[in-house]
């Protein structure tokens, strides 16, 4: 009702404001008029059995006269409706978004593209298909062994387009141990621990503590293929509880085929001796690697979130996305700006006219 008043209120727009310097005039009058309204209840006689007298009495012409004074300055002021149409907004939102660029996701198997490249794919859509819009506020997370943040959370699109646009596999393997592992545990721990000191930063306050949120969600673009020891288990359920807390769902979008593929197949883009040693061929020997969906639906169900499948190129998880951002939304009413500006002065002279007309009828 606020949101619809406030509209309301910036919608009206006057061609002559100077003569609205009566209505105040008119009120002082309608304050003198109950006045001596109250007045003469406490004076009058007590009613006896036969008598009759109304409640109001003549007293009402002069309402309505301050009534119909009020309109018609109102009417000269030329108040016209800057408006043409009522709608709903849909609210900001905050999206942290969370990749696994592990040396998994850089398997080929749905085709030309990589695991990485698909998803990388996914998350430009965000922009170019205009499911995040001016106002929201996204972060970019990557993951591997560890977690690191890449953006902030920040309504900088260029910024987010840029550093997702850089998103790929190292030039060179030698000494990485960054793409050989995904540490899922981490990535989550990380955006709640950021995005916490990012509030307590904007908030200012000593004494902050978060809050459960409606307007921020996670998205978390994996092939699923990672193990939890027990000790993982441990700080994921820690993790998830934190998450519950601060009304963080998190959506997952899998990428990959189900079928299993040789993880050395990534030393295909490399050379040997040069990029990576002969070493890291023995680690990734019989190591195989395909789309996992069983840690999706547990993130699924632990969170309240839904989960996506890309198992083919053609596959978009756009309608997914946007259903997702959007089922965070609030809603709010706002009123559009017409072409052309609509006078309504006529109508208020004509209520003015009628209220007058009625003052007379019952005086």
């Amino acid at each position: 009702m606020a949101d619809f008043l406030s509209a309301f209120q910036d919608s009206v727009e006057f061609a002559n404001p100077e003569y609205l310097m009566v209505v105040p005039i008119a009120a002082l009058l309608l304050l003198f008029g109950l006045s001596v309204f109250a007045f003469r209840l406490t004076i009058r006689p007590a009613r006896t059995h036969g008598s009759s007298y109304p409640l109001v009495g003549h007293i009402k012409f002069w309402f309505f006269l301050i009534l119909t004074l009020a309109l018609v300055s109102t009417a000269a002021a030329r108040p016209f409706w800057n408006y043409g149409a009522s709608s709903f907004k849909r609210g900001d939102i905050d999206v942290a978004v969370a990749i696994d660029v592990s040396a998994s996701m850089w398997v080929k198997d749905l085709g030309s593209l990589s695991r990485l490249d698909l998803a990388v794919r996914e998350i430009m859509k965000l922009y170019n298909e205009e499911i995040l819009t001016e106002g929201d506020q996204v972060a970019l997370f990557v993951f591997g062994t560890t977690a690191v943040r890449k953006v902030h959370l920040s309504s900088n699109a260029e910024r987010f387009i840029d550093q997702v646009g850089r998103i790929a596999p190292p030039e060179s393997l030698s000494g990485d141990a960054f793409p050989w592992d995904s540490d899922v545990v981490s990535v989550f721990e990380h955006v709640y621990a950021s995005l916490d000191n990012q509030d307590r930063f904007e908030a200012g306050e000593e004494d902050w503590a978060p809050e459960r949120r409606t307007d921020r969600l996670v998205i978390l673009f994996t092939d699923g293929d990672f193990a939890a020891n027990p000790d993982q288990m441990a700080r994921l359920d820690q993790a998830l509880g934190e998450f519950q807390r601060r009304g963080l769902v998190v959506y997952t979008v899998g990428v990959g085929s189900p079928i299993a593929t040789d993880l050395d197949r990534v030393l295909e883009d490399y050379v040997p001796g040069i990029d990576y040693d002969a070493t890291l061929v023995a680690d990734l020997e019989g190591v195989r690697t395909r789309l996992t969906t069983d840690g999706l639906s547990m993130l699924e169900s632990r969170t309240g979130g839904r989960s996506f499948v890309i198992d083919s190129p053609g596959i978009s998880a756009a309608p997914f996305l946007r259903n997702a951002i959007d089922s965070h939304r609030s809603i709010s009413f706002q009123l559009l700006p017409a072409d052309d500006k609509q006078e309504v002065w006529k109508w208020v002279l004509a209520l003015a006219v009628l209220t007058f007309v009625v003052a007379v009828l019952f005086y």
